[in-house]
């Protein structure tokens, strides 16, 4: 980006840097005050990690099937408990007669205190015409 000014081509080194911008950043590098510093840098950072390392060499020859026993170890065993308690709980269970379901007509009519319309049809054909015509809606 060039932002107005002429771009120059400029060398870079074995790395690919840009030696224009290195030499302009070079006195903010900590290896200016301290020549060893990178080296101390490298060496710390490698011991903090070296655990971490390690585990990742280790997991490297690992394989699907080995994680899957690992966690069988502590899955299976757990899966058998829950089913047996499980089935504990279902063999305790008391079994409690089933409610019959109600009908929508039940619903409908429920806390009513007079006849309703089906059960004053039911009547015999003469007392139905005159039930009905008492009826008040």
């Amino acid at each position: 980006m060039s932002h107005g000014r002429k771009v120059q081509d400029s060398a870079t080194d074995e790395l690919g840097r840009d030696m224009a911008v290195a030499e302009l950043l070079g006195p903010l590098s900590p290896e200016v005050d301290d020549p060893s510093y990178w080296m101390r840098f490298k060496t710390r950072v490698m011991r903090g990690a070296s655990g971490e390392l390690a585990r990742r060499r280790l997991m490297a020859d690992v394989t699907v099937g080995d994680v899957l026993v690992s966690w069988a170890r502590a899955v299976v065993p757990t899966a058998v408990l829950a089913a047996a308690l499980a089935g504990l709980m279902l063999m305790r269970a008391h079994v409690a007669p089933a409610a019959t379901p109600a009908r929508v007509e039940e619903l409908l009519v429920a806390g009513m205190e007079s006849e309703t319309i089906p059960a004053t049809l039911s009547r015999s054909e003469t007392e139905t015409q005159i039930a009905f015509a008492s009826e008040r809606f």
